[in-house]
């Protein structure tokens, strides 16, 4: 299996601290992967993308890659506005569902919603760790079919992790979610090795908010 990865964590003034890492695989070895996501910062908030492109090769990377490219320059003050402006550069490509999240570490809350088959999880620290949130996902596809978005706002504070993976990595993902105690590039590897769709693009990206350091 030809897994890319790559990790990184981003510091904010107010001294929160966000590590973050992301796996992924194409269908095919030697091929591109339809997926792609995006890490951007955007005034006090951190915007977290997943797109994954109908189909897989290079029609379906063309389509991730265009609404991620919207996503890298539009305004992130509205969520409704970041998927109406990327369901519009999407047009003429095969199409993208996609998830994205808007992190406020300050606040300790993200704000995000789903169109089309991209899972979504926040995942508590024990003991309630039983207690994740998932996202809501809408059906279509974006620069085809665009329903709107259901975006919510949730908690987010320090000890969570959150988790967005395309529908090339099983739901069986959440048997074995992630606490801010496991660094983000090893749970994202084991969670691509072991819960990966061998005939699938996939992706999973996995973002950890950290307590602030006295």
């Amino acid at each position: 299996m030809a897994v890319s990865a790559d990790s990184g964590s981003i510091a904010f003034d107010t001294g929160a601290r966000i590590d973050w890492a992301a796996a992924q695989a194409p269908k095919t070895a030697g091929s591109v992967c339809g997926d792609g996501y995006l890490l951007r910062r955007t005034g006090r908030r951190l915007m977290v993308a997943l797109a994954d492109g109908v189909g897989s090769g290079q029609g379906a990377q063309a389509a991730a890659n265009a609404c991620l490219e919207a996503l890298a320059t539009v305004s992130a003050s509205s969520i409704s506005e970041v998927f109406e402006t990327a369901h519009e550069r999407v047009r003429g490509t095969r199409g993208a569902a996609l998830a994205v999240a808007l992190i406020d570490p300050e606040l300790g809350a993200v704000e995000w919603a789903a169109v089309g088959d991209v899972e979504g999880v926040i995942c508590a620290p024990p003991p309630d760790s039983e207690g994740s949130t998932a996202i809501l996902q809408r059906g279509g596809t974006l620069g085809l079919q665009f329903p709107g978005v259901l975006p919510q706002i949730q908690p987010f504070p320090p000890d969570h992790v959150l988790v967005l993976a395309s529908d090339g990595v099983s739901r069986r993902f959440r048997d074995a979610l992630p606490t801010a105690r496991i660094p983000p590039p090893e749970w994202v590897a084991s969670c691509l090795a072991t819960y990966g769709k061998d005939h699938d693009d996939r992706t999973v990206v996995a973002v950890s908010h950290q307590r602030r350091r006295p």
